[in-house]
């Protein structure tokens, strides 16, 4: 659909996480959307991070095989003490499923962004109208979710 991709996505051992959910049969797998196919055959629930910390929260489920960056665990730790959060397995050694271009974001940031909206940035044509193509679908799937 598009030319891109997510580091953090893209390194999970669909493999791996079939062995893990061997070993933890009572687990639910979920995943983000930009997972690989294999994985998100394997997954139980498929949704944004956002979406993954409420069906995490609301699910009565224990156990979850998370496949998406790792900050959200902790998210998902607060909101449900009670449950266990594993860590879906990379592919090759330990990239901890930690984003390098999102810890690049901070509060401060976010504001100065939205109070002068700066920086302005200008996209070409025909990449604005492939990259809406993907926007669109991610609101879609966003609302039929109810988020």
């Amino acid at each position: 659909l598009w030319e891109g991709a997510c580091i953090v996505h893209e390194i999970f051992s669909s493999e791996k996480i079939f062995k893990l959910k061997n070993r933890h049969p009572n687990a639910k797998v979920i995943a983000h959307p930009e997972c690989e196919t294999p994985v998100l055959q394997l997954a139980d629930y498929i949704a944004s991070t956002t979406g993954l910390l409420k069906y995490a929260i609301n699910d009565p489920a224990q156990e979850f095989i998370v496949a998406t960056e790792a900050g959200i665990i902790h998210q998902m730790q607060k909101a449900a003490p009670d449950k266990v959060f594993i860590p879906a397995p990379p592919d090759n050694g330990c990239a901890c499923n930690d984003c390098p271009y999102m810890k690049r974001n901070t509060l401060e940031k976010l504001y100065l962004c939205m109070a002068y909206e700066q920086p302005e940035i200008f996209v070409p044509e025909d990449i604005r109208i492939m990259a809406k193509k993907s926007i669109d679908r991610m609101l879609e799937i966003s609302a039929q979710h109810g988020l």
